[in-house]
This record gives C-alpha cells, structure tokens and sequence, in this order.
C-alpha cells in the first residue's frame, strides 16, 4: 500500500474537487448559453423605453411647480417620492426590475467557478493553516496535519460548493420584492419624515393639465418615477420641549429648526427653487414652532451653496459640534 502524506492528501482533495466541477459545468455551458440566447431574443422584441429621459427642460415657464409640505407617516406617499428622488430617480418598481435583470444577465457558469474558488483557494487555506498552528502541542505533526487537511475539506472545499451551487442557480443576485425595496429605499433616505420626527418640504410639478406645451411633457416624463417631484429638503425641529421624541439636542442652542438635506435636481437649478423652498420652512417655523432660528451646516468648498445662503439671511457662526468641518450657518428668526 502507497502512504500518503497529509501535505499530500490536502493537495489531491484540492485538485480532484476543482477538475471535478470545472468539467461538470463545462457540460451544461451549452445549455446555459442556449437558454441566455432565447432570453436575449425574448427582450429584443419586447417595446422600448422611451429616451427622453436625458431630454433638457431649460424652457419651462417659472410656474411650472410648486412648493408643498410633506406630513410624513406610513400613509403618506410623498415619502416614497422623496426616496425615490434621492435614490438617483429609480423608484422601488425599478430596483426590482434592475435586480432581476442583473440576475437574467448574469454568467452562472463564471460565478459558479468564482464562488469555488472563493472556498478552496482563500477560505480554505486560511481554516486549514489556523486548524494546524491551533494544535495542542500533544498532538502529533501527522495528525494535526490530518486535522487540517479534514478542515479544508469541511469548511473550505464545501463552501466552495455551496458559493457555486448558489452562483450556478442566480442566487448570487437577491431580487427584493416591491414592498421591500420601497422599504429600503425608505430607510435609507426619508425615514426621519416616515416617523413624522422630521418636516419634510418638497417643490413638485404643477398638475397635469390638457393646456401642457412640450416641454412642460418632458418635465413629466423625467420626473415620472418620483410623481413629480424635483427638489426636496428636510428639517428637524431640536431644543424645543414640543418638539418629537427622538430628535437631536444641540447644547447651547435655542429652539431652533435645523435644514438636514437639501437637493434641487440639477436640471432645475438657478430657478429660484431653493429660496422657494427655504421661504416655506422659514414660514413654517415662524407658524408652527417656537425655533429661534434655522440653522444649518454645509460643505465649506461648496461656495455657490454657502453664497446663496448667505442671500436669505444666513451667517456662519462656531459650529457646536467641534469635530465638524462643515460650515455651520444660522438665520435668526424675527
């Protein structure tokens, strides 16, 4: 009988396992490029998307929105406007629709391989070399190298197996279903207005009317994955006893409302949308709260953001929070 060191059996169990299912995939590849070939033909005829998209719509008359406050809550779809805004426009049927087209498109056979590879040539060197060197020192250098060979089959070999099965059947890719990318992309960018702890303000297209010319059609093919929506900002009223539970404490500070994020699509700037929008949060506080003050923070190498604060009343003051080195600016209210 031949003996076989354990350097030796880790080194055939590594070569046996990748020759092994590079073959076995190398077999059903056909298969995989004919079914990807029908799937391709299946798209090519389906009706396309319009471009107009990247149309410009510079020509717009100077009533062509307005600005609105936005409650908030879970029955409000503003929210989900707002996400999708900030979410470069795609809205939650969209992230649906680019995951499982990502998936449709994804080269199985590639990913599988990857996935193997991920086990048996990082993953499982790493287990099998910590398994040798965390020996007690009773055992014997065979048998702790037994143990690190039995390791990489276990742990390294076998995740391989399972990265590339999950590869192989397009799993590699998560497709999210419509309610839970609405609620990622909620989380991510307008949750402080879902639970109604932040003011949200957003400019909107006018309503939809027989009279539209051109370009205001364009506007609302741009923006009809956010309804409309073209700028938003958020605020959070802080320091104030009535104020909504779980909003901020600024030390040194009086009621105040703080202007968090503030975005005018770059299509719509130098159009007086975001003194618009300003001039509402400023009557709101005025109408609504006790604030003192708005305040709010900016990136100092943003000069034309810092200059057109400036323009409605803001002036830079020491920002509370030492560690920032952003710009903190306030308006008093009178």
């Amino acid at each position: 009988m031949v003996h076989l060191s354990p350097i030796a059996v880790m080194m055939i169990l590594v070569l046996t396992t990748t020759t092994l299912f590079s073959s076995s995939l190398a077999l059903v590849t056909p298969i995989v490029t004919e079914r990807r070939a029908a799937m391709v033909s299946l798209k090519m005829s389906s009706a396309t998307v319009p471009s107009s998209a990247t149309s410009s719509s510079s020509s717009a008359s100077p009533e062509f929105y307005t600005v609105q406050q936005v409650p908030g809550g879970e029955d409000d779809p503003r929210v989900v406007d707002i996400a999708t805004f900030r979410n470069e426009m795609i809205n939650p049927q969209a992230v649906v629709e680019r995951a499982q087209e990502k998936r449709d498109n994804l080269d199985t056979t590639k990913v599988a391989i990857d996935g193997l590879k991920v086990g048996v040539f990082q993953v499982g060197p790493a287990v099998a070399l910590a398994s040798y060197f965390s020996a007690p020192e009773t055992m014997t250098q065979d048998a702790a190298m037994m143990e690190a060979a039995t390791n990489y089959g276990l742990f390294g070999v076998g995740l391989g197996v399972i990265l590339a099965i999950n590869g192989y059947s397009g799993k590699s890719v998560y497709v999210p279903d419509v309610a839970e990318a609405t609620n990622r992309i909620v989380v991510d960018y307008s949750e402080g207005i879902l639970r109604q702890q932040d003011f949200g303000f957003v400019a909107v297209l006018n309503e939809n009317t027989d009279n539209d010319d051109e370009d205001m059609k364009k506007l609302r093919r741009i923006y009809r994955s956010t309804n409309g929506v073209i700028a938003t900002v958020d605020a959070q009223w802080r320091n104030s006893p009535n104020c909504p539970k779980g909003t901020k404490k600024i030390s040194n500070l009086p009621s105040h409302l703080h202007i968090k994020n503030m975005e005018v699509h770059y299509k719509q700037r130098s159009k007086g949308i975001g003194k618009a929008l300003l001039k509402m949060i400023e009557d709101h506080a005025k109408q609504n709260t006790d604030a003192e003050m708005l305040t709010l923070e900016v990136a100092g190498a943003n000069q034309p953001a810092v200059q057109l604060y400036r323009k409605v009343g803001f002036e830079p003051r020491e920002n509370p929070n030492w560690r920032s080195k952003n710009v903190f600016m306030v308006k008093e209210l009178k």
